[in-house]
């Protein structure tokens, strides 16, 4: 297999990045071809794939999933193994000829972290932390399947900083830092529909935050394993795990002490729980209007999101009416690019229109939450069409009902994995 690296300037490009972050394999081998002459031929014999398949990749005819291919590919072309969210790659570890080899695109905290081997410096963990802030900020918008490669490499990355002796001080920041990613991978892995890795990041994460003394983080994760739990049907697993959040969040900010409230309202709503329900809506309510900053990194929970929430709340209470209302405010106010919140939230309003009596206007609604996710297909939305496709099991003979089957399987079919 040739071992020519690919020139500096593409690895260095962030465009070029961007693709293999996204493991947009059809636009690495464009760039390849552009900016390094290495045609669809070349590309084949350094990968082991036939040139017309390669040719299809190229012109979008077809996707790379298999980590198998994407590894023969980062070998084959020499891209690192971080760039596109794997493991360094053995060919990475012979020609290093240095102490400290950075990525091929390094990020800020990269590079400061570089600067200060023995223990990380105060502007690396700054660094870092920031960085995973905004990922965690942005992830409602962004496709799991083009998080999971961010996430990774920053889970590398701090793995490889608490590696090294670190002052008391240092190591503590990093382990609240490796409790925050593993939990946004724990949620990743879960949308992707791998619960043994979504299981295993949630393991992890708890560990680590209780090692970083760290109850707001704690609570932060419990109930981001909830919703996990939530999501699957386990509503007793789901309570469980915000009650042991709403004991951890007694001392966090309002913000987040308000996300766990409606969690846990929804939940016991669910289980019939009226008045415990009520309660934790009203508290979750108060916090919120406590809270003096604005939504960001880990706490972006706010007014649309509490409506949703307190929208499934009613709905579960058989108050059908004060829930539409809820429902539909939090789904015109959810961004546009939060394709899954408002997916899910347009078919928690289809089980309040068949309640209200609507078949159509049910199944209608339904459709238009499966069109919101045409192309962006996560595990949360298929179990909840899967929920309401039960829902209407009685009308299964009419022939929206059966349409809608049938379009329920065929968005299981486009589930995004790995």
């Amino acid at each position: 297999m040739p071992t020519e690296p690919l020139p500096t300037h593409l690895l260095a490009d962030p465009a070029f990045a961007a693709a293999c972050a996204a493991r947009q394999i059809g636009a690495v081998f464009q760039a390849a071809a552009r900016r390094a002459g290495i045609g669809p031929a070349q590309i084949a014999r350094r990968t082991g794939l036939s040139t017309s398949r390669v040719s299809e990749i190229m012109t979008g005819g077809r996707t790379v999933e298999s980590m198998a291919v994407i590894e023969r590919i980062a070998d084959g072309l020499r891209i690192p193994g971080r760039m596109l969210g794997l493991a360094d790659r053995p060919w990475e570890a012979a020609a290093e000829t240095t102490t400290y080899r950075p990525a091929a695109v390094p990020e800020t905290w990269e590079v400061l972290d570089m600067l200060s081997r023995t223990t990380a410096s105060d502007a690396a963990l700054s660094h870092l932390e920031a960085a995973v802030a905004d990922t965690a900020f942005h992830y409602p918008s962004t496709p799991p399947a083009e998080s999971v490669p961010t996430l990774q490499r920053q889970l590398v990355g701090v793995h490889e900083m608490l590696a090294r002796p670190q002052s008391l001080a240092a190591r503590r920041r990093g382990v609240r830092i490796l409790a925050a990613v593993s939990g946004l991978l724990g949620l990743a892995h879960h949308d992707l529909g791998d619960r043994n890795r979504s299981d295993a990041h949630f393991h992890l994460g708890t560990i680590a935050a209780g090692e970083g003394e760290a109850d707001d983080l704690i609570a932060w994760l419990l109930t981001m394993k909830s919703i996990v739990e939530y999501t699957a049907g386990r509503r007793d697993a789901a309570a469980g795990l915000l009650q042991q959040a709403a004991l951890h969040a007694e001392t966090a900010a309002p913000r987040r002490r308000a996300w766990v409230a409606a969690n846990l309202a929804r939940v016991l709503a669910a289980r019939g729980e009226r008045t415990a329900a009520l309660a934790e809506l009203d508290q979750a309510a108060h916090h919120l209007d406590r809270a003096d900053d604005a939504p960001g990194s880990l706490d972006f929970f706010d007014a649309p999101r509490l409506d949703g929430l307190a929208g499934e709340a009613y709905a579960y209470l058989g108050e059908h009416d004060a829930a539409s209302t809820l429902l539909e405010t939090a789904i015109q106010q959810r961004a546009a690019t939060d394709v899954k919140g408002r997916a899910v939230l347009t078919l928690d309003l289809a089980e309040v229109r068949l309640a209200q009596g609507s078949l159509d206007a049910a199944c209608a609604l339904a459709h238009q939450a499966l069109d919101v996710a045409s192309g962006s297909v996560v595990q949360p939305i298929i179990l909840r069409a899967r929920a309401f496709e039960r829902s209407v099991t009685p009308w299964a003979a009419e022939r929206l009902v059966r349409e809608l089957a049938a379009r329920v399987r065929e968005s299981g079919a486009q589930l995004v994995r790995m």
